[in-house]
């Protein structure tokens, strides 16, 4: 896949990831009723405008793009305690549960790429996640990210953690 669809790849996955959070439908039910929605001119040319670099010729609907975003997914669900615990580690004087939801599912998927996801640079995890935040979170948001990946990514090179 090249940049652009993994960032789309990307971008479908934290929404796949919210709505099972949300409604605890199976991801791959989401994954069906969003390609169903995706047919639609105007979703796409919405989902386009929410900060997507592509254009509307490019479709969304590429089976690498889907088969990625259900293995983030998939991945994330099931890693999401040993994930938590790393983030938990460098919330100072925070607590998890008052992350924004849309940056704690932004940091697990982030995450998860970084650690489970051989053929993704960390630092390019790190970059997509905190751009992926500017689109869909807050205005810190992407600081935020920034700051608990990188904190991350740098125990991780010094080997101060595994996972």
């Amino acid at each position: 896949m090249n940049r652009t669809e993994k960032r789309i790849s990307r971008s479908l996955s934290l929404q796949i990831y919210y709505a099972w959070i949300m409604s605890q439908t199976h991801p791959n039910e989401i994954l069906n009723h969003m390609k169903t929605l995706l047919e639609d001119k105007e979703i796409i040319d919405n989902f386009y405008m929410n900060g997507s670099p592509i254009d509307n010729s490019e479709s969304i609907l590429n089976e690498e793009i889907i088969k990625y975003s259900y293995q983030l997914v998939e991945f994330t669900i099931n890693k999401s305690e040993d994930i938590d615990k790393l983030i938990i580690k460098k919330l100072k004087n925070w607590d998890l549960k008052r992350i924004a939801l849309i940056d704690k599912l932004i940091l697990r998927l982030s995450l998860t790429e970084m650690f489970f996801f051989d053929d993704v640079p960390h630092k390019v995890s790190i970059v997509e996640g905190v751009e992926i935040a500017k689109i869909y979170g807050n205005n810190e948001s992407s600081k935020f990210i920034n700051g608990v990946l990188d904190s991350i990514y740098n125990d991780l090179i010094d080997n101060k953690i595994e996972i």
